[in-house]
This record gives structure tokens, C-alpha cells and sequence, in this order.
């Protein structure tokens, strides 16, 4: 919450979008809190989806094939660049 209460990108957001969802002719805090309802809602969803992602991110990182296999990708690599800067000019 505090990111986006401090971030004036975000504020400038709110701003310029909220009245446009807003009618006229109604009290305008329960339309407010409805779009706040509406917000909260969408974040815990996109957060929950990408606490999952980094979870099975986490899974996959933490296995000891995978561990061997980025050694050896960043071993090659190690030799590759020693091998180009043993024959650069």
C-alpha cells in the first residue's frame, strides 16, 4: 500500500482514471471504496499468482541437477572468455 500511496506515478494514475469511473449523480465515497475493493482484489490476485511462480521458480533453482548444469554453463563460458582474450590483438 505504501508504494503506491508514495509512488506520485501511481497518484497521478488515480487521479487522472478514477473520475472517469465515478457517476455524477451518486455519493461519491462508496464509489471510491468500491474501486478500492476492486483494486485490492486485482493486486492479492496478481501477487498470489507470482508468489506461486517464484515458488516453483524456487523448486526447480533448488535442485542439485540444475546446480550442476549452470556450473558447467558458467564454466564454458569462463573458458570461452579466457580463450578470447588469450587470441585478441
Amino acid at each position: 500500500m505504501w508504494s503506491n500511496v508514495l509512488n506520485p506515478k501511481a497518484s497521478s494514475v488515480c487521479l487522472t482514471l478514477v473520475p472517469q469511473f465515478l457517476a455524477p449523480g451518486r455519493p461519491v465515497a462508496p464509489q471510491i471504496a468500491a474501486l478500492a475493493v476492486a483494486h485490492v482484489a486485482v493486486v492479492l490476485v496478481w501477487l498470489l499468482f507470482w508468489t506461486s511462480v517464484v515458488a516453483a521458480a524456487r523448486r526447480a533453482v533448488d535442485t542439485p541437477r540444475f546446480r550442476r548444469g549452470i556450473s558447467r554453463l558458467a564454466g564454458a563460458v569462463l573458458i570461452a572468455l579466457g580463450i578470447r582474450t588469450a587470441t585478441a590483438r
